[in-house]
């Protein structure tokens, strides 16, 4: 048990700028999958199209 003064313990500078690049990377991230969502009919383009076959030809004897 300590006595008089609580020893304070503070977290690094260096692991303080590691957290917020963290956290600003992921909020980069976020933000670029909501635009691509948003904008997912613009980006993406579906065809349909028919497939027809062509007759075959009849084997010769």
């Amino acid at each position: 048990m300590e006595t008089g003064k609580e020893k304070e313990e503070r977290i690094s500078k260096g692991a303080l700028i590691a957290m917020i690049a963290i956290i600003v990377s992921l909020i980069v991230v976020a933000s670029y999958a909501n635009w691509q969502n948003a904008h997912r009919d613009l980006i993406e383009t579906t065809t349909v199209t028919r497939f027809t076959p062509e007759a075959s030809a009849s084997p010769t004897p």
